[in-house]
């Protein structure tokens, strides 16, 4: 019983300095917490330049649907008043056409409307497609644009 105890003692003052040790343990140093700052904030950088080019596409993306929409709708009525022209019947079967407002996103992807064509040509949808011409073929084409300018276009086809 003696050497139990005895066994026991030397045991419980040899799992106290293991235990002082630990609870001693030392916090990071302020070398690897300035290396820790200086890598968080290349990648808030980083996120903030994915964010604006992501936010940027996207106002792209809208514009873009909203002066092809436009553009389509000038093909159609076009087409209509042509067909009220050529058969000319004592009703009108598609009344007058009113160009929809595109509330300024063709001007801003410099794009001409041409309402009221007789006859209706693709011209305008055309020019929208060749804002995706690669650089070599067109002088007005998005992604000839330096990447300087933060001409969202040029931008596109060139996220990672």
């Amino acid at each position: 019983m003696r050497k139990a105890l005895a066994i026991a003692a030397v045991a419980s003052l040899a799992t106290v300095p293991a235990a002082g040790a630990a609870g001693a343990k030392k916090g990071p140093t302020l070398r690897s917490l300035q290396a820790q700052i200086t890598t968080l904030k290349k990648q808030v950088n980083t996120l903030k330049k994915r964010t604006t080019l992501a936010e940027n596409i996207a106002v792209v993306a809208l514009a873009y649907g909203g002066c092809s929409t436009a553009v389509t709708a000038d093909t159609f009525q076009d087409t209509y008043a042509g067909l009220e022209v050529h058969y000319s019947h004592p009703t009108a079967y598609f009344g007058t056409q009113s160009a929809l407002n595109d509330y300024g996103a063709c001007s801003a992807l410099e794009i001409t409307r041409a309402h009221n064509q007789s006859p209706p040509t693709t011209a305008v949808l055309a020019a929208l497609l060749d804002l995706f011409k690669p650089a070599s073929t067109s002088a007005t084409s998005f992604m000839s644009v330096p990447r300087s300018t933060g001409f969202v276009f040029s931008q596109l086809f060139a996220t990672r």
